[in-house]
């Protein structure tokens, strides 16, 4: 079969199946097996693949008509210029979080750059790839990246010694801050848990049936862990240290509500996201 009739057959699979973009969806399929950029794809329309080639291809849109998540297939995702591994023991990053990456690298080099060595937890760390991203910006980051799952912290340390960074990230497990007990750090980033559990098997089946619930699940409302977070994060934070978290929108008012009762943190700061709704808060240990 030439690579337009493979490609032409898989987008008609993926369109039968239900699956959102699948003409993208099977240009990234093929490209990751026949090793062409999207540009070689255009212009070697007519070229034969091999047997192999076919049914690699047939095998993995055939995944993909399940609903198995594009990036689970691929093996990998792409963040803040960094390539991770990611499969079903993790949540898979999404480009959203690349706000809070960012916002984190920022604080850290405008507010903090003197620190020799500025000590970072990631909490609910998946694929590690919050404190990856943001210890191969900032050379002075030593950070412990954190989650209560064996699973999610396997793949995270993998993602760890592929981007090189064994000398600067540790791991740790267990429940939240019971995994760092006696100590502080100069900044904290997490994005928790958050969708409410009455929401998640209404989701899109990438999300509710192969994403790990462990990653989704933030109790009744979705607040759960931002109550756990908040109210002991200033136990782990040096004064000054921040506190930085990813959140949906209409999770802001009781998060604002809890920090003014709370009385530890400065006045939050609100990041919005790429469609002006707020995603990220940060507040400052007083």
């Amino acid at each position: 079969m030439t690579l337009h009739e493979v490609m032409l057959a898989g987008r008609n699979k993926l369109r039968q199946a239900g699956v959102p973009n699948p003409e993208t969806d099977i240009q990234w399929i093929v490209c990751a097996i026949t090793h062409f950029n999207r540009v070689q794809l255009a212009i070697n329309k007519e070229q034969v693949l091999s047997p192999a080639q076919v049914e690699n291809i047939k095998e993995w849109v055939a995944r993909r008509c399940t609903r198995e998540p594009l990036q689970y297939i691929l093996g990998n995702q792409s963040f803040m210029n960094i390539k991770v591994l990611t499969d079903k023991r993790a949540l898979i990053p999404r480009p959203e979080t690349e706000i809070l990456a960012e916002r984190a690298i920022n604080l850290i080099r405008k507010d903090y750059p003197r620190f020799e060595k500025f000590e970072l937890l990631d909490l609910c760390t998946g694929t590690g790839v919050l404190a990856l991203a943001i210890a191969k910006k900032c050379t002075n980051v030593h950070a412990v990246a954190s989650d209560i799952s064996e699973e999610a912290l396997s793949l995270a340390k993998e993602n760890i010694e592929l981007c090189q960074l064994n000398d600067r990230v540790e791991l740790a497990c267990g429940d939240l801050f019971e995994a760092v007990k006696g100590r502080r750090f100069h900044g904290i980033v997490t994005n928790p848990p958050y969708i409410a559990s009455n929401v998640i098997d209404t989701l899109m089946p990438e999300v509710s049936k192969y994403e790990p619930r462990i990653a989704l699940d933030g109790g009744q409302y979705g607040f759960d862990f931002y109550q756990r977070i908040l109210t002991q994060a200033g136990d782990y934070l040096y004064p000054g240290g921040f506190l930085a978290m990813e959140a949906e929108h209409f999770q802001f008012f009781p998060i604002r509500d809890l920090l003014e009762k709370l009385d530890v943190y400065s006045e939050p700061t609100f990041i919005t996201d790429f469609e002006g709704m707020h995603r990220v808060c940060y507040v400052k240990r007083l």
